[in-house]
């Protein structure tokens, strides 16, 4: 068989590289019939794929073999500011690589390709100060999941989708009032917002809680507030906020999933005195059926996937995996516990 040959992507390639990703979604669909029908075919990801070309801050390599692109792979170089709002999600100085940055043709070994390509990026970020790589992969790619996982990564983050349609069960029905919340409600989902963070600052996520973004963040929940196509609903008990659940459209759904009728649950969080109350699932009851009287018939969110509350409550109530974020940190002294003369 021929060798692998890795190369720089060019404009050239950017109908194989389609090619490849439309590949991908059909075995994807075949396994999560409820993703997006039109990324099947190449043209739908013509546009994102030209977007990764000419980002100058993305890094592309393809695989070939025998002349043909059997895959390839992008990252990103996330240069963002510490006081800029997404720093909170997003590491200085980290590679971010989307469901739109990798792919393998039908037949090949997704952990040969996948090696070659990653060996010749990761040189180059690690060279560069990039330690920290991120890479999405559908929910269920066993083969892509294994590659990964041999080349480092762990699983970092999950996203999930439901039907707003479905009833969310209310096991512990609870006395609460439950509010759509103005732009003078800001210290209630501020609060709330802050209770989050502690939450995830705690083992096993050990998320940072960042000073340098909070004027960003407060900014950020203002004007969401303010957008009266996407509400910030608030639980209260005895006069006291205890729960909140925000949306916004897109969001960060993934491009998998139809962003025409979806709506993305930003934040939603549970007082830590009142969690596991039925707060939560109150909530989400009154959520899905806003969403769903809005006309939106699926929601999607983000949770922490070792989260030892969040993952069992969003995978119990109804929220199906279509998306993992695998992470790798490199240990950042090899840039100087190095080979002698190298």
């Amino acid at each position: 068989m021929n060798a692998i040959q890795t190369r720089l992507a060019a404009p050239g390639d950017a109908a194989a590289m389609s090619d490849l990703l439309a590949q991908r979604h059909r075995r994807d669909r075949s396994r999560i019939p409820s993703l997006t029908a039109h990324l099947s075919e190449p043209a739908a990801w013509r546009s994102m794929v030209d977007g990764l070309l000419a980002n100058p801050r993305a890094d592309v390599q393809v695989a070939m073999r025998a002349g043909a692109v059997v895959g390839f792979l992008a990252g990103e170089r996330m240069l963002l500011g510490p006081a800029d709002f997404a720093s909170q999600f997003i590491p200085p100085q980290s590679i971010q690589s989307g469901l739109e940055s990798q792919a393998v043709a039908d037949g090949e070994d997704a952990l040969n390709i996948l090696r070659a390509l990653y060996a010749v990026l990761a040189r180059t970020w690690v060279d560069a100060g990039f330690f920290t790589h991120r890479i999405s992969i559908t929910h269920g790619d066993a083969e892509l999941q294994e590659a990964w996982v041999t080349l480092g990564f762990g699983r970092y983050m999950t996203a999930a989708t439901r039907p707003t349609a479905n009833p969310v069960p209310l096991a512990k029905p609870r006395a609460i009032r439950i509010e759509r919340a103005s732009p003078e409600d800001i210290e209630d989902v501020m609060a709330l917002a802050d209770n989050l963070n502690a939450w995830h600052w705690q083992a096993p996520m050990f998320w940072p809680i960042l000073e340098a973004p909070a004027a960003a963040a407060h900014q950020f929940n203002v004007a969401a507030l303010r957008n009266a196509d996407v509400p910030y609903f608030v639980a209260y008990e005895d006069g006291r906020p205890v729960g909140m659940q925000t949306f916004l459209r897109p969001g960060f759904t993934p491009p998998i999933v139809d962003h025409s009728s979806d709506v993305y649950l930003f934040e939603g969080v549970v007082s830590d005195d009142v969690r596991g109350g039925g707060v939560g699932a109150g909530l989400l009851a009154h959520s899905m059926e806003w969403a769903r009287r809005a006309g939106h018939e699926t929601c999607t969110l983000h949770f922490a996937s070792g989260n030892p509350s969040g993952a069992p409550f969003w995978l119990g109530h109804g929220f199906a995996p279509v998306e993992h974020t695998m992470e790798r940190t490199i240990d950042s002294r090899v840039m100087w516990a190095r080979p002698k003369g190298s």
